[in-house]
């Protein structure tokens, strides 16, 4: 009986030892079919990646303009921003002509189309007008090349916001509000502005004014105190009346050497309920102003 029980123990011990292979066996093989994934996954994401990369190849290749410059500026009398563009080409002829495509890339309405005239070396140059009655117009450009009958269109890409290619560009740095509208009252105070040119170098600038807007009229206004750095500008507090439902906004006013008036939004407001606001992110689409008296 005794040896009969040795043997169901050994025998009990080697099928626990064999379960136990079995088991490790079975995560040898799962961890191996989990790498076999992962290297599939790699090669498959190696190939698209170079796919990508041939295409783009490709697509460089195809194209036949080398560079291009703009350089934007403001014309007062006719109320529009110019904007000098110079395309360099990888391959022209003599006879080699050249136009300038600009289109609204945000749906509004704009678009028009300018000569380029040949400067020799395969450069091209030619000034688009732009609208400053339209700021918010997004401004996309394509150069239609023609050789010997031949014609070629090539997106050169987005040149933005007619506002952005403005000399004056504004960022606010920010102070506090109270509300109190049991008193009928908001304030605004500490908050400063910081001029800076997008592009270019910032031009001189006067008559620098915060104003605090209540319902799209000044309600209160104060001069501007030079801050703690170059182009930065200082506001101590302005207050209006206001009730909830007023749309309260805070600009920074400033003309430009040439006298054109650019009147910046650094933050709005919606009076809600007592003692409190609530951001209006919909203001944003009606700013900078310009004023040109």
């Amino acid at each position: 009986m005794e040896q009969k029980n040795r043997g169901q123990g050994l025998t009990l011990v080697l099928c626990v030892i064999l379960l136990l292979v079995n088991l490790w066996q079975g995560v040898r093989l799962s961890a191996l079919e989990q790498r076999v994934i992962d290297a599939q996954r790699n090669i498959k994401d190696d190939i698209q990646s170079l796919e990508a990369s041939l295409r783009e190849q490709a697509q460089e290749e195809e194209k036949l303009v080398r560079s291009w410059t703009y350089a934007p500026s403001v014309n007062m009398e006719k109320r529009c921003v110019e904007v000098a563009v110079s395309a360099v080409l990888k391959q022209w002829q003599e006879d080699t002509a050249a136009e300038l495509v600009w289109i609204s890339e945000n749906g509004g309405e704009g678009g028009g189309t300018v000569p380029l005239s040949g400067g020799g070396a395969g450069t091209f140059a030619g000034t688009l007008e732009l609208p400053l009655d339209k700021l918010q117009l997004e401004v996309g450009l394509y150069v239609v090349l023609e050789n010997g009958g031949a014609r070629h269109r090539e997106n050169l890409g987005l040149l933005g916001s007619v506002w952005e290619l403005l000399p004056v560009q504004c960022d606010s740095r920010g102070g506090g509000t109270e509300a109190e509208f049991m008193k009928g009252v908001f304030t605004v105070y500490e908050w400063s502005a910081e001029l800076y040119a997008k592009e270019y170098s910032l031009p001189e600038t006067e008559g620098h004014v915060f104003r605090l807007r209540r319902n799209g009229e000044i309600a209160a206004e104060q001069a501007a105190e030079p801050g703690d750095r170059a182009d930065s500008y200082f506001c101590g507090k302005l207050s209006s009346e206001a009730r909830p439902g007023d749309r309260m906004a805070l600009t920074f006013f400033c003309r430009d050497e040439n006298g054109l008036g650019y009147e910046h939004l650094l933050r709005s407001w919606i009076a809600v309920e007592e003692r409190d606001v609530a951001g209006d992110s919909s203001a944003w689409e009606e700013w900078p102003r310009l004023t040109w008296d």
